[in-house]
């Protein structure tokens, strides 16, 4: 080849052509393995609220940070990226954030210093809030956020804040989610969340989507999922009102749902807010008589008599310390049982002995005392025990007896007596 280009009267060109192709090579060669190098994950800092937006001098005040995956959410299949020379597979992965702070830049850095976070999944957020304290000096400082993470590229992100500046900053929208929960909610019972979206922001926030997100199939949503507001201006609000549905064997504890914000500003800029409704799920203990059986079976004036009542547990919470008292029921004998703990779905006996003096139908109350998360409760149910008179015809039939004997004898002794 190099014969034939000193050959060419162009060789010039030709020397050219070669260099050209030359380079392409080397480009190839090192673009490709560089683009078939799967990236690990990282974060970027994808919302920031500064409390007050604008502090005076030697004032304290918060930095909020929302930190959001760089990842992509799962879809369902591998994303594919394919070449001439390769193909290779990429999968969404977790992106680990060893650690978060704030390098002040003449702003004081009071507490914020984050360590070992762990991980954050394909499009989700975490919020971080330092508190700061501005400078003496007037002006616009611009602390920056320093985010290591594991495998990957850290990140610097700078926060404007003024202190007491003439300079406006440019505004921009914060959207703030408050939400009114139940105090407890009971398994296999419906329940409403009220969730306020608040404007706290300079600027109008557009293009709003809240997605309801609920993670355990023990609650699901009886309204809609995903909810769409085309602006919320700044200092405005507005009312979201959701109603759930609870699964009878619902985990008692506290059971999270999700509420995803996505909006965007005046410049198209993307925002997003991940929220957490804590849902206190509480079971409740209910109290009732599953039986009343005696011992005897039919009680008689004079018996001693065992009274048996077992107790059950309607509810969906263990009912603890369960106390059972009978009242007004004039027989001697034991009028206290305890029972202890029942769990739901089983029953307990509460044994009285009792001494039946007399016959006669005898009105009482039986009261039931337990305790579930609810507090200490008390449920009184009116019963009724039934003493039948004894029976005395074996006694005359005894007597009645006996009688005739003795007639017999003493008729059979005055006739011997006659005769001799």
């Amino acid at each position: 080849m190099v014969l034939e280009a000193k050959a060419n009267p162009r060789g010039g060109t030709g020397r050219q052509a070669i260099g050209c192709v030359a380079i392409v090579l080397i480009l190839i060669l090192v673009l490709i393995p560089a683009s078939a190098t799967a990236q690990a994950p990282s974060v970027i800092v994808s919302n920031y609220t500064v409390t007050p937006p604008v502090l005076m001098p030697g004032d304290e005040g918060t930095i909020t940070v929302v930190l959001t995956s760089t990842a992509p959410a799962a879809s369902g299949s591998p994303l594919e990226i394919r070449l001439d020379m390769n193909t290779s597979t990429e999968t969404a992965q977790n992106a680990y954030i060893e650690s978060v702070l704030v390098n002040g830049e003449g702003v004081e850095v009071l507490t914020g210093s984050f360590q070992d976070i762990g991980e954050i999944g394909p499009g989700q957020s975490i919020p971080l809030t330092f508190q700061i304290r501005a400078p003496g000096k007037e002006g616009i400082y611009f602390p920056e956020i320093w985010v290591s993470v594991r495998d990957a590229a850290d990140v610097r992100y700078p926060i404007p804040v003024n202190v007491n500046s003439a300079y406006a900053l440019a505004k921009k929208p914060a959207l703030r989610v408050e939400r009114t929960v139940p105090t407890t909610v009971d398994p296999g019972s419906p329940f409403n969340v009220t969730l306020t979206l608040i404007n706290d922001g300079q600027a109008s926030a557009n293009d709003i989507t809240v997605a309801i997100n609920t993670t355990s199939n023990a609650i699901t949503p009886r309204t809609s999922e995903n909810y769409y507001i085309p602006e919320l201006g700044a200092g405005e609000e507005t009312v979201l009102n959701l109603s759930f549905e609870t699964d009878t064997n619902a985990p008692l504890g506290l059971t999270p749902v999700l509420v995803i914000t996505d909006y965007r500003s005046a410049d198209l800029a993307a925002f997003r807010q991940v929220a957490t409704i804590g849902v206190p799920i509480v079971g409740r203990a209910e109290m009732g008589v599953a039986s009343i059986r005696t011992d005897p079976a039919r009680v008689t004036a004079g018996d001693p008599v065992d009274l048996t009542i077992r107790i059950e547990n309607t509810g969906t919470a263990d009912a603890e310390s369960v106390r059972a008292t009978i009242d007004g029921l004039p027989l001697p004998g034991s009028r206290e049982a305890f029972l202890g703990t029942i769990e739901p779905g089983n029953d307990g006996p509460a044994v009285f002995t009792l001494q039946a003096d007399q016959e006669g139908e005898y009105p009482y109350t039986l009261t039931i005392q337990y305790t579930d998360d609810y507090g200490v409760h008390t449920t009184r149910q009116d019963l009724n025990l039934t003493v039948a008179a004894s029976n005395t015809i074996p006694t005359i039939a005894i007597a009645a007896a006996v009688l005739i004997i003795a007639v017999v004898i003493a008729v059979l002794w005055y006739r011997r007596r006659q005769e001799g």
